[in-house]
């Protein structure tokens, strides 16, 4: 996808999953926390809801992401010796060259993604 792309023209075939994924989004946001040293989940989910002005993420599925993102190798995890409800977290090299690339691709869905809500506004309008 060309970035700056024309207005008005959306790809052929885009479909609404294509447009931006909400994982991708909270990849990217907890990915940049993690560029700023070990955080709790619960850190991270703070950031998450003062970025957004109070829009968060379901609890479970921040933890969901975030065992993924261990999974995979972009993170690592380990329980608070002092509190078995915290988990630190902490990027590694393959999360940084991850959260490299959702910052060469995340511009670009958020324009086409402000495109097309422009659009279905435009739709919704109609039956104001």
């Amino acid at each position: 996808m060309a970035r700056h792309a024309s207005e008005d023209k959306i790809p052929k075939d885009t479909t609404f999953g294509a447009v931006i994924k909400v994982q991708q989004v909270i990849d990217f946001m907890a990915l940049s926390e993690l560029k700023k040293g070990t955080r709790f989940g619960k850190q991270i989910d703070q950031t998450i809801l003062r970025s957004f002005n109070g829009v968060g993420v379901n609890d479970s599925y921040l933890a969901a992401r975030l065992k993924v993102l261990a999974e995979k190798g972009h993170a690592t995890s380990e329980w608070d010796k002092d509190n078995r409800f915290n988990r630190f977290y902490k990027i590694t090299p393959s999360g940084e060259e991850y959260f490299e690339q959702l910052l060469r691709e995340l511009p670009d869905r958020v324009d086409l993604a402000i495109r097309v809500y422009k659009q279905f506004e435009d739709i919704l309008r109609k039956f104001e």
